[in-house]
């Protein structure tokens, strides 16, 4: 495989960025490695480049990806949104994708506490385009992706609690303490069913707010990772977006002890009465171009897996998990349990 010191070289022989990028431009090469070994390549003017190699195991991943991306550029829609393939090698399990230069991430993008408007209103017509497209479109697209694994939690697979930390561990054994959630879960995924091509893991370091050619401010959202992209549930996607917020805000709150989360409420650096605008802006957006736009209630049904997830995920560095990932549990406890309600007090949302 290629490592960070030959990726520069690698794109030159390619033909995808010239010598001038590597001399005068200021071109970087930074590892963003998760499920692949990932490089992303920027200079100060030039489109940025993600060079993505996988092993042997996940490189059928890697060809639906760029099987995915070669569909979606057909789609007018989401013209400008999404990645532009330029290079793929299958048998080096290799592939060069092209984004606008000048991105960030929405984790990047909020964190000085603004949440924009016109970014959110911009992935919800993204998603909506998105979800209106055929997923059969995609002949080789993922259906027997997991993307919702802590559905099962009510009975874990051997490999899967084998993958966790103590500290995750510790997150799901609470969850299995409490009967009637572990029935809602084994409820939710008895009614798990594919109706839309969705993205799969629509999470804010997957979202880049980016300029529209002409302009400085990011106003237009850029989503990529499409390695889990396929037949799936539209509710799943809008609910990563929500749950999102909802992380944010947890994660803003300076919570000393999980048994009274709420003491401190009003001292969220992110207040949820902030957030309200921009997850209006989404949802307003995604259901005006949708024409049967999933129901709100399985939405944030979805959501609070999703919030589930994130917390089991945080804690696989832990030894044990904080009282933040502890909150997020109870958060996502307590939306299963009134789904619209919740929709309502927390996020300003009705059906």
């Amino acid at each position: 495989m290629l490592d960070q010191s030959q990726i520069a070289h690698f794109l030159l022989s390619l033909g995808v960025i010239k010598p001038r990028a590597v001399v005068g431009d200021g071109l970087t090469v930074a590892d963003a490695s998760r499920r692949n070994c990932v490089f992303i390549v920027t200079t100060a003017s030039g489109p940025t480049y993600a060079v993505k190699q996988a092993s042997p195991q996940s490189a059928l991943a890697l060809q639906r990806e760029a099987a995915v991306l070669r569909v979606l550029a057909d789609a007018p829609e989401l013209a400008g949104q999404v990645p532009v393939v330029v290079h793929e090698n299958a048998e080096m399990a290799v592939l060069v994708l092209r984004s606008p230069g000048g991105g960030r991430d929405w984790a990047e993008h909020h964190s000085a506490g603004r949440f924009p408007r016109a970014p959110a209103r911009s992935l919800g017509l993204a998603l909506a385009a998105l979800h209106g497209l055929a997923a059969t479109e995609v002949d080789n697209a993922p259906t027997d992706v997991e993307r919702m694994w802590a559905l099962q939690f009510a009975e874990p697979p051997h490999e899967l609690m084998l993958d966790l930390s103590i500290g995750a561990q510790d997150l799901v054994a609470r969850l299995q303490a409490n009967p009637p959630m572990i029935e809602r879960l084994s409820g939710l995924r008895d009614d798990d069913h594919g109706d839309a091509f969705v993205h799969g893991d629509v999470r804010w370091e997957n979202c880049l707010a980016i300029a529209v050619p002409g302009s400085s401010r990011r106003t237009r959202t850029f989503v990529v990772d499409w390695e889990l992209a396929g037949s799936g549930e539209a509710a799943l996607d809008v609910g990563t977006v929500l749950a999102e917020y909802l992380t944010a805000w947890v994660g803003s709150i300076p919570i000393v002890d999980a048994a009274a989360p709420g003491r401190l409420l009003s001292h969220a650096r992110y207040p949820l009465r902030r957030m309200q605008p921009a997850i209006d802006a989404f949802m307003s957006a995604y259901r005006q171009a949708t024409a049967t736009p999933p129901r709100l209630r399985r939405t944030m049904e979805l959501a609070a897996v999703r919030l589930l997830q994130t917390a089991v995920e945080r804690a696989q560095v832990l030894a044990t998990p904080s009282a933040r990932l502890v909150t997020l549990v109870q958060l996502a406890e307590n939306i299963l349990l009134e789904p619209e309600d919740a929709a309502q007090t927390l996020l300003g949302l009705r059906e």
